[in-house]
């Protein structure tokens, strides 16, 4: 009777076990297109088998767990690859922006402006009393300055946008921390009872995945389970069931744009921006921060000195005259030299700068510093330095002095002779006749030496564009512009194609084949109906032997 029993038990527990195999590829066939769905296999075991005579005899079959199937490898490739992958298609995105500005589609592109605005002077300068002409001058002068001022302000609409994207990735961010922060505590309760959380380790990875296509990562799981997510240089965002949270502040040594703070659960803040180096996060930053910035500056270098070179030619003392024999003014709106003191000084003083000789100008940036009581003026491109004193002082073309206010020891000013000149371009002459194109105030018609001076400044070598022409100096500028554009797009197709590599290796692995899964339906089928087979001999022998005994 034992040996029956123990089929009846064998059988049992095989229905059981076979169940759970349908069960299990019931929910694998489910959601098989369910996104970061791994798939559920089951494990068998044999249950401890019963010693008798002649040997031992098997009692049957046992589920140890049900699994996900899934190689831990290449998941976490996967999850770094997504914050390069979320880099390079910010990055690219942007820098297309970018490169749309320069675009010459149409004839609208800013080296056309160029070349008609010395066209212009070159057809006064064949006509200087020609009013026609001048007018057309003072058309074309206007289109570039607009040119100009237009592409400035769609580098500063792309910082504006990429600083709006800055605060939604980190709303993305903090929600989804906080998300994996709960899972982490289902996830834990689950383990504590012996059981795999397959479903919510699969919610989760998809969570982990989505915040390092934002921001780079560093994960670490404890024997509960629980996954800690590091950012930052070793902050924990997640840690247990406890989130921190990013958070932005303005800067105004950084025009008013956000840097990154991580806030930790107990409220203490610490700015990360420098220590983010890949995600989305990081190429906003770097494209609002740096790239951008280092376009506008340029787009500034180029523009104040076309406004130098022009200006101090059309308002040269006894060699520039109008029309009318009067002396020449400026051609375009002046430069206006800048000095922002930072954030961290302590003194209340407020620097005004002016040029005051043109011809001295580098248009480099300078730092301004206070020590004691002497002031010492740094080219922050050559690295020379003036001698220590008090203001005001004139070095390299520029006259630095006091505004209001009294500086502190210690206190830092950075002074450009061409921040924003791009941003402010503009034609300072309204009356064609003002174009100063005689070097004679004697109102001869024909002269037209100071308008030969300044169609040849378009072939000008100029100190200030390292020694480029205006138009070399732009093609410098837009092949820059156009080079790293090209060179995102090219970093972007390759880790695209390395993202679609590993994620058909994990299909592979870890997807759902619906091939395979009916195929188990009919071998757990099989196996099912074999058991309950089992069960059905086993009463048929119980039932005879029964028999016997009446």
């Amino acid at each position: 009777m034992a040996g029956i029993s123990n089929m009846f038990n064998v059988g049992r527990l095989a229905l059981f076990a076979n169940q759970k195999g349908l069960e299990v590829t019931s929910q694998n066939i489910a959601n098989i297109n369910t996104p970061g769905y791994t798939r559920q296999a089951v494990s068998f075991n044999t249950t401890t088998p019963l010693s008798t005579a002649p040997g031992q005899t098997g009692t049957g079959v046992e589920i140890s767990e049900i699994r996900r199937v899934v190689n831990r490898f290449i998941e976490s490739q996967i999850t770094s690859g997504e914050s390069s992958f979320g880099r390079l298609e910010t990055e690219s995105g942007l820098l297309n922006r970018v490169e749309s500005i320069f675009s010459a589609a149409g004839g609208s592109g800013l080296n056309l402006a160029i070349s008609d605005l010395f066209s212009a002077l070159q057809d006064v300068s064949n006509a200087p009393a020609d009013r026609p002409a001048r007018t057309v001058l003072l058309e074309r002068a206007k289109q570039l300055s607009q040119q100009i001022v237009t592409a400035d302000t769609q580098f500063r609409q792309i910082r504006t946008d990429a600083n709006k994207a800055v605060l939604g990735v980190l709303n993305d961010v903090n929600l989804f921390a906080s998300q994996v922060a709960t899972l982490n505590d289902r996830i834990k309760v689950v383990n504590l009872s012996g059981q795999n959380a397959n479903d919510l380790l699969d919610q989760r990875q998809v969570l982990i995945n989505k915040i390092s296509e934002r921001i780079d990562i560093q994960t670490i799981e404890d024997s509960f389970g629980q996954t800690t997510i590091f950012v930052g240089n070793g902050k924990a965002l997640v840690e247990g069931k406890n989130a921190g949270s990013l958070v932005a502040a303005a800067s105004a040594d950084n025009d008013g744009f956000s840097n990154i703070s991580f806030r930790s659960s107990n409220g203490s803040l610490t700015d990360i921006t420098s220590a983010i180096s890949n995600g989305s996060l990081s190429a906003l930053i770097d494209v609002r921060d740096n790239k951008v910035p280092g376009f506008m500056d340029q787009l500034d270098q180029l523009s104040a000195s076309l406004v130098n070179e022009f200006n101090q030619v059309h308002s040269a003392t006894g060699t520039a005259f109008d029309l009318n024999g009067i002396q020449g003014g400026n051609f375009f709106g002046p430069l206006a030299p800048t000095a922002r003191g930072l954030t961290a000084n302590t003194g209340s003083g407020v620097l005004g700068v002016t040029v005051a000789t043109p011809s001295a100008l580098t248009l480099d940036k300078y730092r301004v510093t206070l020590s004691g009581t002497n002031y010492t003026v740094t080219n922050l491109t050559t690295g020379a330095s003036s001698t220590p004193g008090t203001l005001p002082q004139t070095f390299e073309g520029l006259s630095i002095s006091i505004s209001s206010g009294t500086p502190a020891s210690g206190d830092v000013f950075n002074v450009s002779a061409h921040l924003n000149t791009a941003r402010s371009m503009s034609v300072a002459i309204t009356d064609p006749d003002s174009i100063a194109a005689s070097s004679s105030a004697t109102g001869v018609p024909g002269n037209n030496v100071n308008m030969n001076l300044l169609a040849g400044i378009q072939n000008n070598a100029i100190s200030a564009l390292n020694g480029d022409t205006l138009q070399t100096y732009y093609g410098g500028f837009v092949g820059d512009v156009g080079t790293q554009t090209q060179s995102s797009q090219r970093a972007l197709s390759v880790e695209t194609d390395m993202r679609t590599q590993l994620k058909n290796m994990r299909q592979e692995i870890s997807g759902v084949s619906m091939d395979e899964e009916m195929t188990n339906i009919i071998k757990f089928q099989r196996a099912y109906e074999a058991a309950a087979t089992v069960i059905t001999t086993a009463d048929e022998m119980f039932q005879t032997i029964l028999a016997l005994r009446r």
